[in-house]
């Protein structure tokens, strides 16, 4: 009988919660970001953001960051 070949554990996610705003847009939103270590960082929160809503990454300049914080895990 063949023996499957060993799986790696998913990669440990970082999830942040993060307030922003929309330039041109008055007020603030809210979403929730997961990160990969060694594929995404803080930095790329705007990126992401403005992927999210033009489905352009070229748009994080659109994109302030208010507030980012990392959100606890329950175990």
């Amino acid at each position: 009988m063949p023996v499957p070949p060993p799986t790696a554990p998913p990669p440990e996610r970082t999830t942040y919660l993060v307030t922003y705003a929309v330039r041109g847009e008055a007020g603030v939103r809210h979403a929730r970001v997961e990160l990969l270590p060694g594929y995404a960082q803080e930095s790329d929160v705007p990126r992401l953001l403005a992927a999210r809503l033009t489905g352009r990454v070229g748009d994080a300049g659109l994109i302030t960051v208010l507030e980012l914080r990392e959100e606890l895990r329950e175990e």
